[in-house]
């Protein structure tokens, strides 16, 4: 599951343009985006290896974001 404050939080760091990331990535519409960083949809592996070399997320960060488990997003 996707820690979607995490993620929207590596995308606001980073500096980039969302446009430019739906690009770098092969997305056609910010909905799409949206509703994957929301869990409405997954994020296919490509999909997680292409935004972390773009977000330029170390394995961690990746294990963090994308793996992250139901008890660790109720913590926060």
């Amino acid at each position: 599951m996707t820690n979607s404050k995490l993620l929207s939080k590596a995308i606001e760091d980073s500096g980039l343009k969302i446009g430019w990331i739906l690009d770098s990535m092969g997305i056609k519409a910010y909905a799409t985006l949206r509703d994957k960083i929301e869990n409405k949809r997954e994020f296919t592996a490509s999909e997680i290896t292409r935004l972390c070399e773009i977000l330029c997320l170390d394995k961690d960060q990746r294990e963090a974001i994308f793996f992250a488990t139901d008890a660790e997003l109720h913590s926060a």
